[in-house]
């Protein structure tokens, strides 16, 4: 678990810029810190960069802020993978626990760890179905961004 890296970002709603990030990895290294530039050397070393909406939130924003695209990192969304492995769970946001106002700023080191937690339940709930319903997944997911990295973090084909 040493190659895969979980992160978090909390973005300003008026000016869209990163105010905070948060990682963690698979064998419990954290960072929480308000600099990009130390969120991708946090990252830099890592096959798999995982996160709770990362594909369409985290992502973009970083690479807009670093000014590079960050594509060679194989990206994996815990909230894709949440409906399809939870279905009976009617809500896919994480459960942010850890915020006592609401008004109150996210904390992605927090975020983050929440996220490794989804993602090891996932991979729990992904060994749990049966081999045809994991062959049905692959077969309409496995080249699909949102699900990709997934099946090979999990060498699943």
């Amino acid at each position: 678990m040493n190659n895969i890296v979980f992160i978090d970002t909390e973005v300003d709603v008026k000016s869209k810029k990163i105010l905070d990030v948060g990682g963690t990895t698979g064998n419990g290294l954290n960072l929480h810190s308000n600099s990009v530039s130390e969120l991708l050397s946090f990252i830099s070393q890592k096959e798999y960069i995982c996160g709770h909406n990362i594909i369409k939130h985290d992502i973009p924003y970083i690479e807009k802020a670093a000014n590079r695209i960050i594509s060679n990192v194989k990206t994996i969304d815990t909230l894709y993978l949440s409906p399809l492995l939870f279905p009976t769970k009617p809500y896919h946001a994480l459960l942010k626990d850890d915020k006592l106002q609401t008004e109150e700023l996210n904390n992605p080191l927090n975020d983050a760890i929440k996220a490794k937690d989804l993602f090891y339940d996932e991979i729990s709930a992904f060994q749990e179905i049966n081999n045809e319903l994991k062959q049905i997944y692959y077969a309409l997911l496995g080249d699909k961004k949102e699900f990709q990295w997934f099946f090979d973090f999990v060498n699943y084909s």
